[in-house]
């Protein structure tokens, strides 16, 4: 019935009363093509492969309006060919491409060999993907290679259609293993790449930025893809390698747009006049308030023409930051690595010491043992089990360690208790805390825990959003003041009192939290009892800490943040909640904190034009200056949590990155009051005696697990450090 329908709406489409009619007419034919192309793609869409009628009856088509021999039904042969590939019919697509390249061969109107130059092209892309798909890779590469001749002659060598194309080459040669070719094929077109980037980057807006660069990470993806598939080939020897390329290709796209975006306002900050200045800040401002990107591109098309005319020419110097100068900042028993998730969803590290000739690839375990059950690497990761601990948990976590911390890994950590483990986190292990994976297998007794040893605990493990910034060169942070916001009243009203899960019960509001003004009052009372940081805090409690009071905070150089309160993220899948607090599709506008008065907008009290509501976004956390901000502490509950993507975390993390903080401390599910407590002031008492960020945060969880109610890792695993390297 599907196929008559067909058929008469080739009848309506010519107005004519015969079949035979519409197929004598060109212009007819090629709508009735038409038609039956997008009805093969519609049934295929629905789950219905059986098109091959379909398939013939265009295939007839052309043959009455003209002979076998026409271009024309060349083209439909190949099309007709990538159909029955889909389908899985190899033999028939085989069969019809090569038809389909019989008939091109005859025109030879094409520049190279004689031939119609593009669908030669094409049709030696095609047999490429069709001979690695059946595994006969020597033919592959060959058909690569004509391929990649002919569109360096046709397209240019600086075309990216041609870069591609050494890729696709790069990655069959390290399916065969042959390394040395993979990265010669790799590296005739990476810095070509990056040159273009880096030429592209400084001449456009933000949001161009974006664009452009969901169009070329493909470069960057198929490196880190080649990496993985001759992840066995490397040791560590060679520097004319695939590792070297895809840890540089790695130090380049981790926060790419997030960094450029950093280091160009801070350029315009301390290097550009009052026009481009004033310019800058009015974006900022119309971005945290959701304005038109044009609008934004507008602005940032004056600052850059207010540069140019005052020839100030912009660079990006953390683009030119390659393994060479990561290792040479390393120390002697020091160990880099830089984790990857390749486009498959496969994760691996790849690893780098001070002593080594080039980096290591290493892959991770794609599934973890615990005993009792298999689960999928990333499956696991999502079930994290750190929030709810017991025996069973504590099985998960271990077989989830061995699978990110295998054998291949431990055996280059530091020998030394000076050595220090640099890593960089991606895709869902951003938003896990690996460092406090047990090292070693947990012992219980009678059900509870009695040891649990984790990586932090035997080696100096520093989580960096980039190993670049080993070699970035940091702020030199000294005095200042610390704004410490606790206790917060949310309703200045309210009375409700207890235990309490997530932000709020429906009934009563915003839960108040009570253990953060005690949190509160005590880091104040140590920051300003100590001369060793010369700090003088600021306590911002009860009603007193409203949103628009942190909002002021900007531009003054607070060197401490520390927020006490509840974070929120809704995902792409919370509507409900983002449609009644209004917060819009922006990922970082759905994630942020709550400050005094918050319940108004809980309840949906209106909320004056001019006011603040008390939900502080991260998207409105990007657009305060922050300037001189050394490190933010946000003690509150899911505060590292956001949407992942290579360029970080979509959440607070990269709201407070954008308006310049350096180190972040955060924490990744729903924390305990009275631990979390602990270990602020823990933690706030050993760094103003004297201790860096990192060893400050060591010794705080370790206080807290000296408790035997807080000894288990949920009380105190939630929080993670990021960039705190001094």
């Amino acid at each position: 019935m599907k196929r008559l329908l067909v058929i008469l709406s080739f009848v309506l489409l010519v107005n004519t009363d015969s079949f035979a009619q519409v197929v004598g007419d060109v212009s007819a034919v090629n709508d009735s093509v038409s038609v039956l192309k997008q009805t093969i793609m519609t049934e295929i869409a629905n789950g219905n492969d059986s098109v091959n009628h379909y398939l013939n009856d265009i295939l007839d088509l052309y043959k009455t309006v003209s002979t076998k021999e026409s271009k024309e039904y060349a083209d439909c042969l190949m099309w007709c060919a990538l159909i029955c590939e889909r389908l899985g019919d190899d033999k028939q697509a085989q069969s019809l491409m090569q038809t389909s390249q019989t008939i091109f061969e005859q025109y030879g109107d094409g520049p190279f060999d004689g031939k119609d130059t593009i669908n030669e092209i094409f049709y030696l892309d095609y047999q490429s993907e069709l001979s690695t798909k059946i595994g006969i890779d020597l033919d592959a590469v060959k058909y690569s290679q004509k391929s990649c001749d002919l569109k360096r002659d046709y397209f240019g060598q600086d075309s990216e259609i041609y870069l591609k194309s050494l890729l696709d080459l790069s990655r069959l040669y390290a399916r065969r293993l042959n390394n040395r070719k993979s990265w010669r094929y790799h590296n005739l077109g990476y810095q070509s790449y990056v040159k273009m980037i880096k030429r592209e980057f400084c001449e456009m807006s933000e949001s161009e930025r974006t664009m452009y660069w969901s169009s070329v990470k493909s470069y960057i993806d198929k490196t880190i893809d080649i990496a993985h598939i001759s992840a066995n080939g490397h040791h560590g020897n060679d520097q004319d390698s695939i590792a070297c390329a895809a840890y540089n290709a790695l130090l380049l796209s981790k926060g790419l747009l997030l960094n450029t975006t950093i280091e160009f306002e801070n350029y315009v900050k301390q290097k550009g006049d009052s026009v481009a200045i004033s310019n800058l800040l009015e974006k900022k401002r119309l971005y945290a308030n959701g304005a038109l990107q044009a609008k934004l591109d507008s602005l940032d098309y004056v600052i850059l023409n207010e540069l140019k005319s005052k020839g100030m020419g912009y660079n990006i110097p953390h683009l030119s930051i390659g393994w060479q100068d990561v290792r040479a900042a390393l120390g002697d028993d020091d160990l880099a690595m830089e984790f990857y998730r390749n486009t498959e969803g496969e994760y691996g590290a790849i690893l780098l010491r001070k002593d080594w000739k080039s980096p290591r690839i290493v892959y991770l375990k794609d599934y973890v043992f615990n005993g009792k059950s298999v689960k999928s690497l990333r499956k696991s990761l999502n079930d994290n089990p750190f929030g709810s601990f017991s025996k069973d948990d504590a099985d998960n976590l271990w077989g989830l360690s061995k699978s990110i911390w295998t054998d291949e890994i431990v055996k280059y950590l530091p020998m030394t208790e000076s050595g220090r483990v640099y890593f960089s986190a991606d895709g869902d292990l951003m938003v896990t805390g690996i460092e406090y994976l047990p090292f070693i297998k947990p012992k219980f007794a009678d059900d509870e825990v009695k040891e649990y040893y984790c990586m932090s605990d035997i080696y100096n493990v520093y989580r960096l959003s980039s190993t670049r910034q080993l070699v970035t060169d940091s702020a030199d942070y000294n005095g200042g003041e610390a704004a410490v916001y606790g206790g917060l009243s949310y309703n200045v009203n309210t009375t409700e009192t207890g235990a309490h899960d997530g932000l709020r019960t429906a009934d009563d509001g915003i839960l108040e939290l009570y253990g953060t003004k005690i949190e509160a009052d005590s880091i104040v009372s140590i920051i300003n009892g100590s001369d060793e940081l010369n700090l003088k805090a600021v306590a911002y409690t009860g009603a007193d800490g409203t949103e628009t009071s942190f909002k002021n905070l900007g531009g003054r150089g607070e060197r401490v943040i520390h927020v006490g309160t509840h974070g929120f993220f809704y995902g792409v899948n919370d509507t409900l909640e983002i449609e009644r607090f209004e917060l819009g599709d922006n990922p970082l506008s759905r994630s942020g904190l709550l400050f005094a008065g918050a319940d108004a907008k809980w309840f949906g009290d209106p909320i004056p034009n001019d006011s603040d509501d008390g939900f502080l976004t991260a998207l409105e956390i990007s657009a305060i200056d922050f300037r001189g901000l050394d490190l933010v502490v946000l003690s509150a509950c899911e505060t590292g949590k956001g949407e992942i993507d290579r360029d970080g975390v979509f959440g607070l993390q990269r709201g407070f990155k954008m308006a310049s903080a350096n180190s972040i401390l955060m924490s990744l599910w729903k924390v305990d009051d009275d631990a979390t407590c602990a270990l602020m002031t823990a933690f706030y008492r050993n760094w103003t005696d004297g201790m860096t960020k990192h060893d400050a945060l060591e010794a705080a969880k370790n206080t807290v697990r000296s408790q035997k109610q807080w000894h288990q890792p949920k009380y105190w695993a939630a929080f993670i450090l990021i960039d705190a390297i001094d």
